[in-house]
């Protein structure tokens, strides 16, 4: 099992904790924007590390994280 994908989880975490002290905003975006932009980004790089090739049967946690970043995904469009 590959630990770096882990440690990609926990570091996408972090970062989306310190959206509160993230540039206010970009291109002139409003803030919640802003945050709702970078939140999507680091989703969306859960998905390229946890990939839709991921078989549930073999790797129930990876999956799980997986259906959860595409879920909240969803939610923030």
């Amino acid at each position: 099992m590959r630990e770096d994908r882990w440690q990609h989880l926990v570091h996408t975490s972090l970062l989306l904790e310190e959206e509160d002290g993230a540039p206010q905003a970009l291109e002139g975006l409003p803030a919640r924007e802003e945050r709702q932009r970078r939140a999507k980004l680091l989703l969306g790089s859960l998905l390229e590390v946890f990939p839709s090739s991921l078989d549930p049967v073999e790797d129930f946690e990876g999956y799980a994280v997986r259906r959860l970043a595409q879920a909240l995904l969803r939610t923030l469009e």
